[in-house]
């Protein structure tokens, strides 16, 4: 009876019980894209004066969405819908960029 609770794969498997985490897009992944290219776009005409093209506009977009994202939440700024989305992920991309800037080698 033992051994066969030993290798029964519940009681091995249980010691080993990892958390995962899931990320969870309210609009879908297709509205995350389009919010990451328009607010990567946006960062590049405030920043540079062009874009910095589609796939780079996306990541800058999406990675800013992030970060502004945290910063409207600490500054007390909720929301929902489109337009603070392009907001929050504008203001995050504008912000990775100037970081991007400070730590580029051609200064």
């Amino acid at each position: 009876m033992f051994a066969a609770s030993l290798f029964a794969p519940t009681a091995f498997f249980s010691a080993f019980e990892t958390k995962s985490v899931a990320v969870y897009l309210p609009n879908g992944f297709w509205y995350w894209l389009i919010i990451g290219l328009i607010a990567g776009w946006l960062a590049g005409q405030i920043s540079r004066g062009r874009g910095f093209g589609c796939i780079t506009d996306i990541i800058l977009g999406v990675v800013g969405s992030f970060i502004g994202g945290w910063i409207f939440v600490r500054l007390g700024i909720f929301g929902g819908g489109f337009w603070y989305s392009l907001a929050a992920a504008t203001v995050g991309a504008v912000i990775l960029v100037l970081i991007a800037h400070i730590f580029s080698p051609r200064a």
